[in-house]
């Protein structure tokens, strides 16, 4: 019993050395550097999770004006448009147009009124890229320079006569729509950006706006549904074509 207190007695005495040998003055140096080594501390995590809630915070305001529809959102004090920038960018309108030629070919130049210029190794490599606007444009050029006069040289002469049959009301007496009688039909082609499809014979295109009736037979227009209507992508104006198409292949149309 006598041991087990000496025991005891030894171990609390041991434990009150250990703390006074530990115990350091407030006003020593080494609590001085402790403490200020503690504040900096401190006044780091302090500082950061400042900037984390003012991030925060932005970017809370920043989806808030994203959904009532801002077109602009502020980030920093830094003005950043975010959703004004358009799906397509619309070109210069169309200043002048040539026709260059190349041995026995000709391609085609159109020129913006930017100065720029694009050069087409056909009219179809042209349609792929021109919008329905551009080509509007390109007709009231051509119609200035030519009206109903036909050209004499006969890249120029070709390039006008697709233009003007696009455009112009189709007549039923133009020799034009007698060539699908004529000629074997070998395919049939959509061009998206300015809404046109063609016929293509043994020896020459028909060019035709989707939207318009032109005076295609009803056996013609079959011949032309038997045929894949080939193009990169197709749309709500292709398909109304099919229709118009169907329809005029029925005698259906007035």
């Amino acid at each position: 019993m006598q041991g087990q207190n000496i025991s005891k007695l030894k171990e609390e005495f041991e434990k009150l050395v250990r703390s006074i040998e530990s115990f350091v003055p407030k006003d020593s140096e080494i609590e001085k550097t402790r403490v200020k080594r503690l504040g900096i501390e401190l006044q780091k995590e302090s500082s950061k999770n400042k900037r984390l809630l003012t991030a925060q915070h932005e970017v809370e305001e920043d989806m808030e004006a994203l959904v009532k529809g801002n077109d602009t959102y502020s980030s920093s004090g830094t003005d950043i448009l975010i959703s004004a920038i358009p799906v397509a960018i619309k070109p210069p309108s169309i200043a002048n147009w040539k026709i260059i030629k190349l041995g026995k070919k000709g391609v085609y130049q159109i020129i913006r009124e930017d100065g720029t210029y694009t050069t087409y190794i056909n009219f179809g490599a042209m349609l792929k890229s021109i919008s329905r606007d551009d080509l509007t444009e390109l007709y009231m050029l051509v119609m200035q320079r030519y009206g109903t006069n036909r050209p004499e040289d006969k890249y120029e002469r070709v390039f006008w006569g697709d233009i003007k049959t696009m455009f112009d009301p189709p007549l039923s007496t133009d020799p034009v729509w007698n060539l699908p009688y004529q000629q074997k039909m070998l395919s049939r082609r959509y061009y998206d950006t300015c809404r046109v499809h063609c016929l293509n014979l043994e020896s020459t295109d028909i060019y035709m706006l989707t939207e318009r009736r032109y005076p295609l037979p009803a056996d013609v227009c079959q011949d032309m549904l038997s045929k894949k209507l080939q193009g990169d992508k197709k749309d709500e104006a292709c398909y109304q074509l099919l229709k118009l198409i169907k329809k005029q292949a029925q005698n259906k149309l007035p």
